[in-house]
């Protein structure tokens, strides 16, 4: 966040901002006062700054604002892209509306603007799924083209047959297609649920690239097409944002120059940090500037079509369903998905007729034009990275986990952070991922599958579960470098007989409950790896008692890393229940919820949130019963929630 600036300075310089954004106020104020439709203008903490009668009607303040939506969330994808859509829910009744971001001179604001009528909501929602359908079913198109291709190509009977590494590539493109169609069908869950959209995640930028190539080999393959990529890039650059439209521009720049750039196409990624904030930005996360370049050798863009994709880059982002087609012979059906991608990321692109010598010509050229250079640019944080404690056991000693690689698959950031630090402190090295295809994509990679000793996965995870993890490493990834053939135990906070009988048949060693403690999930796990896997170990009991914080677990978290780090590990813990809370009160149970509350409870338990995590346990059990009565258990929730932040504050006092 950026420095406080001394009385003396603040006071003048809030002066200039407020003089600056003055014009831009009264001119807003001018245009709300006549607006049907309820419309706010705020700051991205929610102070309400202007508010037309309409607003002030359906009672839009800064405590509503933060309840009914994710205001943080849809501020940052506004101040990103420009407009993020918002829904807001009241009783009965649902508004569609938008986030539109507002510079302010030095300072900013984000105006929330509600349909007027229940028949303009429902336009918009409807708008809103062609336009996201659109792009999923174009989105699907190049997955079921490359599982078409690698099935042609492995049952050809005519013609020389297939290498041992052809086939191995074919296999892993079948294998990261089926992936894809998964992720582009969560798309739909995601961005059809009430909430709206998808939350942005971490990724790594450079395995994102890698696979979507790898996926069109098999239809550049058929098109005696070559690819070629060149990385200049970290290999563990971990970027926040995005994911599904990072896929979404990657993708498409990549499956038009295959399907019609000629015979050589190149893509070249870059990422360089960025030395300073952008304007507006908080300045809290390090910015990086992401660029993909991609050549090709088709002939060059026909002006026709040059001009079409100038057009659906520079149309407004309420545009986006109406899709491109043309005349001539390169078709441009992906255009709308492509620019809506790219508005998305708030990035740009250029596009310039490329040269003999494989670079791009300046504009009026007269050279020889023997393809098109596409550039799209745009700006992500760096993913926070995982804190690294030192691997030092108490009271001296061999560790127990000495040099041992274990690959954690997690899906609650406070939970897997917690367990990494639990498994360096027993001396391991320790990769981790919040999902079972980000597992995979990391074991198909040669440096991964000859290093990793044991996979320790959540048994719930979002898009493949534990259980389906473990059996596609039983049974052998065919889009892996090499066949991983380690253990993988399972790591859940309800193990119940068909839980365990379920992680067994697919292949797992054991299952460990939690909470646990550090010294039984080092020793359970130093089992395996020496050969004899123990028995399945319960959860311990908590300590009886008032105290909503178990007096064991806080203990021996204080005792490894200190007052001020427990308290922060448990706090990370909470401000997840409560965010789990706030979803279900405001969203309902949907398709995600149960995974979601089986996270939090996870995590609590770990961190010794008996309290909460014995609330979250009943609310999981309500919410699988036909008609749950979720309101009790809110309100012991919100009981819980407050006694154990007072707890944590008094740690060590």
């Amino acid at each position: 966040m950026p420095t406080a600036l001394p009385e003396a300075q603040a006071a003048p310089n809030r002066q200039r901002q407020a003089e600056a954004a003055r014009p831009i106020l009264q001119a807003l104020a001018r245009v709300m006062v006549t607006d049907r439709r309820a419309v706010t203008l705020a700051s991205a903490r929610g102070e309400i700054l202007l508010a037309n009668l309409s607003s002030q009607r359906l009672g839009i303040d800064r405590e509503s604002l933060l309840q009914h939506l994710d205001w943080e969330a849809l501020c940052n994808t506004a101040r990103r892209s420009g407009s993020a859509a918002a829904r807001w829910q009241r009783e009965t009744h649902s508004f569609e509306g938008e986030v539109v971001h507002v510079p302010l001179g030095s300072a900013e604001g984000f105006l929330l603007r509600l349909a007027e009528s229940d028949q303009e909501s429902t336009w918009l929602r409807n708008r809103a799924r062609a336009a996201t359908l659109m792009r999923v079913a174009h989105d699907l198109r190049t997955p079921i083209q490359s599982l078409l291709a690698s099935a042609e190509a492995l049952t050809r009977r005519d013609g020389p047959g297939l290498t041992e590494e052809t086939a191995h590539r074919m296999r892993r493109a079948a294998g990261l297609a089926l992936d894809q169609v998964s992720n582009v069908l969560s798309v739909i869950r995601g961005e059809q649920s009430l909430r709206g959209g998808q939350p942005d995640e971490d990724f790594r930028l450079a395995d994102e690239v890698t696979a979507l190539v790898a996926l069109v080999e098999p239809i550049a393959a058929a098109r005696a097409t070559e690819v070629v990529l060149t990385l200049e890039t970290p290999p563990d650059l971990t970027l926040h944002g995005p994911l599904r439209f990072v896929r979404a521009l990657c993708q498409n720049l990549i499956d038009n120059s295959v399907n019609h750039g000629g015979g050589r196409v190149e893509l070249r990624l870059t990422a360089k940090p960025l030395s300073a904030a952008l304007p507006l930005s908080d300045g809290a996360a390090e910015l990086w500037r992401v660029q993909m370049e991609l050549s090709d050798e088709g002939g060059g863009l026909p002006a026709e079509q040059r001009a079409r994709l100038a057009e659906v880059l520079a149309r407004p982002g309420d545009a986006e369903g109406r899709d491109i087609t043309g005349s001539d012979q390169r078709p441009s059906a992906g255009l709308s998905v492509l620019a809506h991608a790219l508005r998305q990321l708030g990035g740009e692109m250029t596009v310039a007729d490329r040269g003999a010598d494989g670079q791009a010509l300046p504009a009026q050229s007269e050279e020889r034009v023997i393809g098109t250079v596409f550039t799209a640019t745009f700006t992500l944080p760096r993913a926070p990275a995982l804190p690294q404690p030192a691997a030092e056991p108490q009271g001296g000693g061999a560790l127990p986990l000495a040099a041992r690689q274990i690959l954690l698959v997690e899906d609650s950031p406070s939970s897997r952070d917690w367990i990494t630090h639990m498994l360096r402190h027993a001396g391991a090295e320790v990769t981790s991922v919040g999902s079972g295809p980000e597992a995979l994509a990391l074991l198909a990679r040669v440096e991964y599958a000859t290093r990793i000793e044991l996979v320790l996965t959540d048994v719930t995870l979002p898009r493949m579960t534990g259980i389906e993890l473990a059996a596609r490493l039983s049974r052998g990834d065919p889009a892996a470098a090499l066949v991983w053939r380690g253990p993988v135990v399972g790591l859940t906070a309800h193990a119940d007989d068909r839980i365990r009988a379920a992680c067994l048949r697919a292949g797992m060693v054991t299952v460990l409950e939690k909470p646990i403690q550090a010294e039984d999930l080092a020793s359970g796990l130093n089992a395996v790896l020496s050969g004899s896997a123990p028995a399945p170990r319960a959860a311990a009991a908590g300590q009886g008692g008032d105290s909503p914080i178990d007096a064991e677990v806080s203990q021996s978290l204080i005792g490894q890393i200190g007052v001020e780090k427990a308290r922060d590990f448990m706090l990370r813990a909470l401000r997840e229940a409560r965010q789990v809370q706030t979803e279900l009160l405001r969203d309902g149970i949907g398709p995600d919820t149960g995974r979601r509350l089986h996270a939090a409870t996870g995590a609590c338990g770990l961190t010794g949130l008996r309290a909460i995590e014995r609330v979250l346990r009943l609310t999981e059990a309500e919410v699988a019963v036909t008609n749950p009565c979720l309101e009790p258990l809110c309100d012991q929730l919100d009981d819980a929630l407050s006694r154990t932040e007072q707890a944590i504050g008094e740690l060590g006092a």
